[in-house]
């Protein structure tokens, strides 16, 4: 009974012996995983799954972190049938493996194979050892750790992110991008087989440099597959018939600002699909390349292209030349804040539209005038006087555009535009009429946005840049391994959820559209883009204070693309570069590079087509006089008045009741009338277009001649007497300026005062006229009344030495 109870008790720790003896080994010597938190390095992929660019990890290595599910299959049957077949089935070391190995070095005198399973191998590679028979077994007692601490795959899938690959690269996913410019999920099954021999003899079987030792490994792969029956024969002499030809890409760097922007917004991911479409984005970087290259070695360029069905960012260039240090290529242009120029008038005008203001053909007046105490001018210095709305959007006028911001509210106008979603930057924070000519800041991302609105039914996208699997369904599940085009073509068809921000109605974003796709194209565009693409886009352009920006940006049915070029450091470009001659050519080249048919944008339901008359500005329907008559697009129907310049009342009125003597015809009033009078409705001008207007619309010859018995009642317009400036008189300049009191007579109140063409006063009898070292010598003072009466001073300004 003794010796049965010795016995059992031997049995006891014999059999507990080992476990306790590993439970004490495992707490004197844990094991140490690699940290989740350590930040992987990452590669941004284009829509198609090319490269863009990549980024190292903090400590250089290339080391792309992938799940099971994110590698081929082909791969992973090709990796378990060549390294260990019984993966699923051991405890981490394989006994008859080991037997093998040893009976091999016995027979042979040198190892055959090693008889390390896959778990081995990751232990290896987590704690690497001597090549010992110590160092053995140590690798067997980590390799227990392993299988008692994590799961199956848990541990395929350290192999997978850890496993050799020669130099600075390790895991699969860094082996597949570095020798075949792919996901490991894409990998053909001679790729596969290769990528499963490779991390036995990096060196050796490097691929770019020694393709038949690489051919020779991969085919001993392809053999124990069909061996095993994993594959069948055909697939694996397919395999064979692949010859080994690989080129290592260079680390590339397309849309290097837009790869570093997802990087840092995400460091913890390791692949960034993004929208990009490579073939385009080199397009893009090629043209902004060329282009910057004529026009100075310090000037840069962005451009951004965005699909309008789903909003991905088809295209992003940040710069001309990313390494160009003269060109400070690493700045973003496209998130940088800058000058829009006259690039927001569009939207003004859309505005405008929805608030009944306006119609496609309202009188708006290109004359000269001070705007709380802002005095704007045009590009060229030049007034056109009475212009249409479109027109004055189409040949970008900007006192038409002061009128209209005062008209519907400089700070209502930033409001809307701030509450679409746009960033936008104005000095001191409170809307002024400064805005529309280009006294704001804005980024070329969101001026894309605010153009990308007129083909989206008046609606402001968020612009996407990165694909998410919502997007692509199950982009990196292994069910979903062929070319990434397929899906990319579905994303375009598809009707998905997008965040909008309203900023005009369909009917005001089609028109305002529409206006802008009768802006003449430039002829540096050449003749085929003037063909094809004329009628199609609506485009407009900018060009901010001193040539230091200029925009163009251009919508079509399906796309939209905004152009930048300018310096980085914010000095001007040389005098001469416009909107319309730098930035325009190469818009129209982008979207002949896009597309080769571009559609128009789709017209909606709710615009009508009247006939409008001038000066009222009303629909002929209503209006009892009608001067000039044009064909207006309106927003189902509505026809307003023509804006008035008067701050104190919206919309001029053109009707006047006068009293006419019916035996003369003349013109009387109630101070002065005398037998029977009959009243008389008389259409007028507005007296701030008068200096523009042909003879026969001008107030003086609408209105009839006075009856004789009035003119003791009313001071004749030419004998209105004007103190403090005489004609042809001299002022001798003694100091830096010279202060002169300007009045009329008694009784009269001028509308408007001008100096040499500039509006300096409205509704005053009389003015302050300040003559500075900067007044030219010849000069004219210019009075309109109220009445329509006109006061011509000319006179002279001499410095005095």
């Amino acid at each position: 009974m003794n010796t049965l109870k010795k016995t059992l008790a031997v049995m006891v720790v014999i059999t507990l012996l080992p476990a306790l003896l590993f439970s004490a080994a495992d707490k004197l010597w844990p094991l140490t995983l690699p940290g989740s938190d350590r930040q992987p390095a990452s590669v941004v992929l284009d829509r198609h799954g090319q490269p863009l660019r990549y980024f190292a990890d903090q400590e250089g290595i290339w080391r792309h972190r992938v799940s099971v599910d994110q590698v081929s299959d082909d791969y992973l049957q090709a990796l378990l049938a060549y390294e260990d077949r019984f993966f699923y089935q051991h405890p981490g070391i394989n006994p008859l493996s080991l037997l093998r190995a040893l009976g091999q070095f016995v027979r042979h005198g040198r190892v055959i194979s090693g008889g390390s399973t896959l778990t081995m191998q990751v232990a290896r590679i987590l704690d690497p050892h001597s090549r010992s028979v110590a160092g053995k077994l140590w690798q067997m007692f980590r390799a227990l750790q392993l299988e008692q601490q994590l799961s199956k795959v848990q541990i395929l899938e350290l192999y997978l992110n850890y496993a050799p690959f020669g130099g600075v690269l390790e895991g699969i996913q860094a082996a597949s991008f570095h020798y075949l410019s792919k996901p490991a999920h894409r990998l053909r099954p001679a790729e596969a087989a290769l990528m499963a021999v490779l991390p036995q003899a990096p060196s050796r079987y490097r691929p770019d440099r020694y393709p038949q030792r690489a051919e020779e490994a991969r085919n001993k792969v392809l053999d124990r597959l069909s061996e095993q029956g994993v594959w069948d024969k055909p697939k694996v002499l397919r395999a064979k018939q692949e010859p080994v030809d690989i080129r290592p890409m260079d680390n590339p760097l397309v849309a290097p600002h837009l790869a570093y922007r997802l990087y840092k917004a995400t460091p913890e991911t390791s692949v960034h699909y993004s929208t990009l479409d490579q073939q385009l984005q080199l397009q893009v970087e090629s043209r902004l390349a060329y282009g910057a290259s004529v026009m100075g070695r310090e000037v840069s360029a962005a451009a951004l292209v965005i699909d309008n069905r789903n909003h991905n960012v088809l295209a992003y260039a940040g710069s001309a030349d990313f390494l160009a240090k003269e060109r400070q290529g690493q700045v973003d242009m496209v998130q940088a804040v800058r000058s829009p120029g006259s690039s927001l008038k569009p939207f003004l005008y859309g505005l405008a539209l929805d608030k009944s203001l306006i119609h496609s053909q309202s009188l708006l007046a290109d004359v000269p005038f001070v705007s709380q105490h802002y005095q704007p001018e045009n590009f060229n210095r030049h007034f056109s006087g009475p212009v249409s709305a479109s027109q004055a959007l189409q040949l970008s006028l900007n006192l038409p555009f002061v009128q209209l911001i005062e008209a519907y509210g400089a700070q209502n106008f930033m409001n809307r535009l701030l509450s679409s979603g746009i960033d936008l930057s104005v000095p001191g924070g409170e809307g002024n009429p400064a805005m529309i000519l280009g006294g704001a800041g804005i980024q070329l991302e969101h001026l894309v946005r605010l153009y990308a609105s007129l083909a989206n039914q008046g609606k402001v996208p968020e612009l996407k840049f990165s694909l998410s699997e919502a997007d692509s369904g199950k982009d990196n599940s292994r069910n979903t391994k062929d070319d990434r085009s397929d899906w990319v073509h579905h994303l375009s068809d598809a009707k998905q959820t997008h965040q909008f921000r309203h900023l005009l109605s369909p009917q005001a974003a089609w028109i305002t559209w529409d206006t802008l796709r009768a802006v003449r194209i430039p002829t540096s565009a050449g003749v085929d883009a003037a063909r094809r693409l004329s009628g199609q886009i609506g485009w407009k352009t900018g060009t901010s204070w001193g040539h230091r920006d200029a925009w163009a940006i251009g919508v079509s049915q399906n796309y939209t693309i905004g152009v930048w070029v300018g310096r980085a450091d914010g000095r001007p470009m040389t005098k001469g570069r416009t909107g319309y001659n730098t930035s325009g050519p190469i818009l129209f080249d982008l979207f002949r590079a896009i597309s080769p048919r571009v559609s128009p944008v789709k017209q909606p339901e709710g615009i009508q087509e009247h006939v409008i008359c001038w000066p009222d500005g009303r629909s002929e329907a209503v209006v009892r006089q009608c001067d000039q008559s044009f064909l207006a697009l309106t927003i189902r129907g509505v026809t307003p008045r023509t804006l008035d310049l008067n701050p104190e009342q919206l919309f001029y009125d053109p009707s006047h009741t006068i009293l006419l003597d019916q035996n003369t015809g003349l013109r009387v009033n109630r101070a002065c009338l005398q037998g029977e009078v009959e009243k008389a409705e008389v259409s007028l001008w507005p007296d701030f277009l008068a200096p523009w207007l042909p003879s026969d619309k001008k107030v003086l010859t609408r209105l009839p001649e006075w009856a004789g018995q009035c003119l003791s009642y009313l001071n004749d317009k030419r004998d209105i007497h004007l103190s403090g400036v005489k004609p042809g008189q001299v002022f001798l300049l003694k100091k830096d300026s010279l202060v002169v009191p300007v009045k009329l007579e008694q009784g009269f109140v001028a509308r408007h005062w001008y100096l040499n063409g500039n509006r300096i006063a409205g509704n005053a009898s009389q003015i302050k006229l300040k003559l500075s070292l900067e007044t030219p010598e010849h000069n004219e003072l210019l009075v309109i009344g109220q009445d329509g009466w006109m006061i011509r001073l000319p006179f002279y300004v001499y410095k005095q030495d």
